[in-house]
C-alpha cells in the first residue's frame, strides 16, 4: 500500500511536472522565435543599408572618368562652339551607358554650360547651381555625394559630382555631375504590408520610402530647428512638410497615429553623415508569424508528453518490485566491481592518484609509489603539490588546480615530480573529477606518464631546429642578395643588347644600305649603256639592278627586326601595328591588332620591354602554335600597360614548359620582372595560348 500511495504521489507530480515542463517551453520557444524575428529585422535592415550604400556610390568612379575627360577641360577652358558638341556627345554616350538620368556640366560659377537632357523640356541648361552642396564640395576640389530633389525637373535623385582640372592646374574649371534616379533601389525595398522600408535626412525627412505615400513626410515630430533647416537647405523643395505621426515608445519601438505598434531598426549610410535607413515592422505582424506555429506544434506535443508520463509511471509501478530484487542483485554485483577497481588500481604499471577537495591525496597506486621512492604512508593525505618543483607547485596551485574543479578534468599537464631521492621526473598528467550525486566535485583519478626522455629528445630537436632556422636564413639571404645581383646585371645585358642592335640596325641600314644604293645606280647605268651595244649584257645588269633592291629591302627588314627605328620615332603604338602586318607579311598568318585608351607617351625601358615580349610571344606562334590566325592588343587603363597576343593555335599546358620553349617564357618573365611587371600565359591543348604582360606606367624618361 506504501509503495502505491508513493507511485500515485510520483505520477501527479509527474504530470504537474510535465504540463509545467510544457508551459515553460512554449513560454521559451515564443521568447526564443521573437527573438529570432527581431533578429531577422536587424539583418534586414543592415542588407539594406549595404545594397542602397553601393547603389548610391556606383557613380563615383564614373564621374571622376567623364571629368578627366580631355574635351571638357578643353571646353571650360575656351569656350569654343566646335567643342561643346563633343562634349555633348560625351554627355550622352555616358548617360546611355550608365542608364542614369542626366549627366551634365558646370562652370566655375555654377551655371550649367551642357547638359544630356539639353533638349528636354525639363533642361537646365544655363541654370544655376551653385547653391548645391554636390558643386561646392566639388568645386573645392573634393567628389561630392549628394541626395537631393531636383529644381527644374521634380526628380528625386543622386547626384555623384567631381572637379574638372585643366592640366597642370589645381583650380578647377568647373564640375562634372550625374544623376541617377531613386525608383530602381526603392523596388528593392520590399512590398511586404507587415514592414516600412524609409531612408531619411537629418532632419528626419523621409527621402525614400518603400511606401510612396510617406515620401517627404517627417518621420518623427519635427521642431522648428528642423524646419528651418529643410527650408533653408533648398534640397527638398519649398515645403511643407507634414509628420507621420509615428512616436517612439522606448529605444526600438514606436506608436502610429492608431495605436498600431512598430518593432523599430535604424542604421547610419556609410558616407552619408546624419542619413539612416529605418526599418519599420508590425508587432502585430511578429507576433502572428512567431505564435500560431507554435500552437499548433507546442499544445499537442504537451498533451502527448502528459500521455506518455502517465503511462510511463503505470509501467514502472508493475515493474516496481522487479526492480527491487533486480537492485539487490546490482548491489552485489557493485561489491565485487569495487573490489576488482581496487586489484586494478593498484597492480597496473601506471602512475595513479586521487586527490580531494583540498589538494591532498586520498589514494595512491602501488606504482606511484615504486617510481618515486615514497610508502604509502607518507603520501597520503600530504598535498600534491608537496611533491612538486617550485615552478610545477606555483602552475598547480593558480593555473591547473582551479580550472580543474571548475571543469572536472585536464589532459596533458605538464609537470615535473621529485624523487624521494632529490631527482625530477617529467611527466604529463591527465585527470577526471568524481562527483557525488549532485554533481559536486568531491575526488578525482589522474594518470601520469613519464616523458623524461621524450622531453630531452624535444629538448635536443628545438636546439637542432634553432641552428638549421639560422642557418636557413642566412642562405635566403644569401640567395636574396645572389638573385638581385643577377637580376642587375640581366638588365645590363639586356640594355647592353638593345643597344647593340640598335647599333647594328644603323649600320645596316646607313653603311650598307648607302652602298648598294650605290651600287644599284652603278647597274641601271650599266644596263642603259649597254642596251644599244649588247642586250642580253643589258639584261643581266638590270636583273643584277632587282636583285639589289630585293636585298635593300631585305637590309630594312632586318634593320627593323633588330631595333626598329618606328619604335624610337613614333612610339610603342606605331611599333606593334608596324610588327602585326610585317608578321602577317612575312609569315602568312592573319594577325590583328586593336589599341585601347590613350596610350601615353612610355619611357623607352617600358615601350622595349612590351616591344621585345610581343615579338618573342609572335616567334612562338611561327614555332609552336600552329595557329590560323593572331590577335594583339594594347591597353592602357589606371597606370598600367597590358599587351596580350592571342592565338587559335593548339595550345599547350603551362606547367609543362621545358627546353627552348621554356626559355624563351623564361626570358619574357625576365623582361616583365626588371620593370617590377607581371606576364601570365593561359593555355590548354587544343584551345589555343594567350600571353598578357602587364606593367605599371613608367613616364617617357626622353622628356
Amino acid at each position: 500500500m506504501k509503495l502505491r500511495l508513493i507511485f500515485l504521489v510520483l505520477s501527479l507530480l509527474a504530470f504537474l511536472s510535465a504540463a509545467t515542463g510544457g508551459y515553460l517551453y512554449y513560454a521559451s520557444l515564443k521568447t526564443a522565435a521573437f527573438k529570432e524575428a527581431q533578429h531577422q529585422a536587424i539583418v534586414r535592415v543592415e542588407v539594406i543599408q549595404k545594397n542602397l550604400s553601393t547603389f548610391l556610390a556606383e557613380n563615383v568612379r564614373p564621374v571622376r572618368t567623364l571629368a578627366g575627360m580631355r574635351p571638357l577641360a578643353e571646353y571650360l577652358a575656351r569656350k569654343e562652339g566646335a567643342a561643346l558638341g563633343q562634349v555633348n556627345l560625351l554627355l550622352d554616350n555616358f548617360k546611355n551607358a550608365l542608364q542614369v538620368d542626366v549627366c551634365y556640366l558646370m562652370n566655375y560659377d555654377g551655371v550649367t554650360v551642357a547638359s544630356s537632357n539639353r533638349g528636354e523640356p525639363d533642361s537646365f541648361v544655363s541654370e544655376n547651381f551653385a547653391f548645391r552642396p554636390y558643386f561646392q564640395g566639388a568645386v573645392d576640389g573634393f567628389p561630392t555625394t549628394y541626395l537631393a530633389l531636383g529644381t527644374t525637373s521634380g526628380k528625386r535623385g543622386v547626384y555623384c559630382s567631381y572637379p574638372v582640372f585643366a592640366e597642370l592646374d589645381d583650380r578647377p574649371l568647373g564640375v562634372v555631375v550625374i544623376k541617377t534616379s531613386l525608383e530602381e533601389i526603392e523596388k528593392k525595398l520590399g512590398q511586404s504590408r507587415d514592414e516600412i522600408v524609409v531612408v531619411v535626412d537629418p532632419h528626419g525627412l523621409i527621402f525614400i520610402a518603400s511606401q510612396r505615400e510617406w515620401l517627404f513626410q517627417l518621420l518623427w515630430q519635427p521642431s522648428e530647428r528642423d524646419q528651418r533647416g529643410l527650408v533653408d537647405s533648398r534640397q527638398f523643395g519649398p515645403g511643407p512638410w507634414s509628420w507621420t505621426g509615428l512616436v517612439r515608445d522606448g529605444e526600438h519601438y514606436a506608436r502610429d497615429k492608431v495605436g498600431k505598434r512598430y518593432f523599430v531598426n535604424q542604421l547610419e549610410i556609410d558616407g552619408f553623415p546624419g542619413w539612416q535607413v529605418v526599418h519599420l515592422r508590425s508587432l502585430q505582424a511578429i507576433y502572428k508569424v512567431v505564435l500560431d506555429p507554435l500552437v499548433r506544434v507546442t499544445v499537442p506535443t504537451v498533451i502527448t508528453l502528459c500521455f506518455l508520463v502517465a503511462f510511463a509511471v503505470f509501467f514502472l509501478y508493475r515493474k516496481a518490485s522487479v526492480e527491487i530484487v533486480q537492485r539487490k542483485k546490482a548491489e552485489s554485483a557493485l561489491r565485487e566491481s569495487e573490489e576488482r577497481y581496487r586489484s586494478i588500481y593498484h597492480n597496473t604499471p601506471a602512475m595513479l592518484h586521487s586527490i580531494n577537495l583540498s589538494g591532498c591525496l586520498v589514494s595512491v597506486s602501488d606504482h606511484w609509489l615504486e617510481v618515486l621512492g615514497y610508502t604509502r604512508n607518507e603520501v597520503v593525505g600530504a598535498p600534491l603539490v608537496d611533491f612538486l618543483t617550485p615552478a610545477s607547485r606555483v602552475y598547480a596551485r593558480e593555473e591547473v588546480l582551479p580550472e580543474f574543479f571548475r571543469t572536472g578534468s585536464c589532459k596533458d599537464i605538464s609537470y615535473q615530480y621529485v624523487r624521494k631521492d632529490g631527482t625530477v621526473m617529467d611527466v604529463l598528467l591527465s585527470a577526471i573529477g568524481d562527483r557525488d550525486p549532485d554533481g559536486v566535485i568531491v575526488r578525482s583519478l589522474a594518470v601520469s606518464i613519464d616523458i623524461s626522455a621524450r622531453k630531452a629528445a624535444e629538448e635536443a630537436l628545438q636546439q637542432a631546429q634553432a641552428k638549421l632556422s639560422l642557418y636557413a636564413r642566412d642562405l635566403e639571404d644569401q640567395v636574396k642578395k645572389r638573385t638581385a645581383d643577377l637580376q642587375r646585371l640581366s638588365g645590363r645585358i639586356m640594355a647592353g643588347q638593345e643597344k647593340e642592335r640598335a647599333a647594328i640596325a644603323r649600320g645596316l641600314h646607313d653603311e650598307l644600305g648607302q652602298v648598294l644604293t650605290a651600287l644599284r645606280l652603278e647597274t641601271v647605268w650599266l644596263a642603259e649603256r649597254m642596251a644599244p651595244l649588247d642586250g642580253k649584257a643589258s639584261a643581266r645588269a638590270a636583273m643584277m639592278s632587282s636583285l639589289i633592291d630585293e636585298t635593300i629591302d631585305e637590309v630594312r627588314s632586318i634593320a627593323l627586326r633588330l631595333r626598329p627605328g618606328i619604335l624610337d620615332d613614333l612610339g610603342l603604338l606605331a611599333a606593334l601595328e608596324w610588327s602585326a602586318a610585317d608578321f602577317e607579311r612575312r609569315v602568312g598568318i592573319i594577325c590583328a591588332f586593336k589599341a585601347e585608351g590613350e596610350i601615353p607617351d612610355l619611357s623607352n625601358v617600358l615601350a622595349t620591354a612590351a616591344y621585345r615580349i610581343t615579338q618573342e610571344a609572335l616567334t612562338n606562334v611561327v614555332r609552336h602554335a600552329g595557329a590560323d590566325q593572331v590577335t594583339m592588343s594594347l591597353l592602357f587603363a589606371d597606370s598600367w600597360l597590358s599587351v596580350t597576343v592571342e592565338d587559335d593555335g593548339c595550345g599547350f599546358r603551362p606547367e609543362r614548359l621545358s627546353g627552348a620553349a621554356g626559355l624563351g617564357v623564361a626570358g619574357m618573365r625576365e623582361r616583365a620582372a626588371l620593370i617590377g611587371g607581371t606576364l601570365e600565359i593561359f593555355s590548354q591543348p587544343g584551345r589555343g595560348t594567350r600571353v598578357v604582360f602587364r606593367a605599371p606606367f613608367i613616364w617617357d624618361d626622353k622628356a
